[in-house]
């Protein structure tokens, strides 16, 4: 899939509904902001007026801090996972071309109880499965560090490369899990049967040799997201070049399903026809 062709041709579906499309799009990254704004704006008041020490805001040792992030954390992701179904769900109704489809409010949408659940449970499947990919990281990680902290002579300096060699590797492999997640959100639309969980599972395998899509995407993009002015226009080009790549990629895998399907019963028969003619042989044998 050409990135120009995809960018080129998500562009005219959003010909005369960029407006309220780029607001839909902004609102996930919105929420997380706020929140992310709200807890930086609360320790600053706990430095300035509550007495508190800078490296208390990050060693964990105050109990208001770790209430403070608590809760961030929890609003956060109650707001944002919604949010972000309700935008792919949006998204999925302009570059699917269901034009048919009556669409619902954005808010029914995103306050639905069904909706919540799964946006939020998957929201949790996610990061789960991301701190557990996280693990290995950390382990070489804290692990070269210590080994690089000391004299390498030898054994340490053969033990020291292979962690920072098995930590880069462990970094790789955590952003492409990263990535893989990416679709968790516009897969949950477009499969609303399926659980939370075997969304994220799905993603997982759907992601597997299509990441450099999502990669050229943002390589394009990225760089006006950097900038105040660019950012509300490349987040909603971004969102809808990366909606329209996911239609592709579930119609090439229906494709290839419905071709393996066919294939299976063309050689069912073409089995059915060789034991036939094998039964029609054996019965003119025992004839003779």
């Amino acid at each position: 899939m050409k990135i120009r062709e995809l960018i080129r041709y998500s562009g005219r579906l959003l010909e005369g509904r960029r407006a309220r499309t780029m607001m839909i799009c902004l609102l996930p990254l919105g929420a997380e902001l706020f929140f992310r704004f709200a807890e930086a704006a609360v320790f600053s008041l706990l430095l300035y007026f509550g007495g508190s020490m800078p490296i208390e805001l990050f060693s964990g040792s105050s109990a208001v801090q770790l209430s403070v992030t608590g809760v961030c954390t929890l609003l956060r992701w109650l707001t944002a996972a919604p949010l972000m179904y309700g935008a792919a769900q949006r998204l999925y109704l302009i570059t699917a071309e269901l034009p048919h489809r009556r669409t619902a409010p954005f808010s029914r949408t995103v306050l639905n109880k069904r909706t919540l659940r799964r946006s939020i449970s998957a929201a949790l499947w996610t990061r789960a499965i991301g701190l557990l990919g996280l693990v290995p990281l950390i382990f070489f990680g804290a692990w070269g560090y210590e080994l690089l902290r000391g004299r390498l002579r030898g054994t340490g300096l053969f033990l020291a490369a292979n962690a920072v060699f098995l930590g880069v590797v462990s970094a790789v492999l955590w952003l492409s899990l990263k990535l893989s997640f990416a679709a968790v959100p516009f897969l949950l639309a477009r499969y609303p049967q399926l659980t939370a969980f075997r969304v994220v599972m799905r993603s997982v395998g759907f992601m597997r040799g299509r990441k450099r899509v999502l990669l050229g995407l943002l390589a394009v993009y990225l760089p006006q997201m950097l900038t105040i002015a660019g950012l509300p226009y490349a987040l909603m080009r971004l969102m809808t070049a990366f909606s329209l790549s996911i239609d592709i990629f579930i119609r090439e895998d229906e494709y290839l399903e419905t071709d393996r399907a066919d294939g299976g019963q063309r050689k069912a028969r073409d089995a059915g026809k060789i034991s036939r003619k094998k039964r029609r042989v054996k019965a003119a044998a025992d004839k003779a």
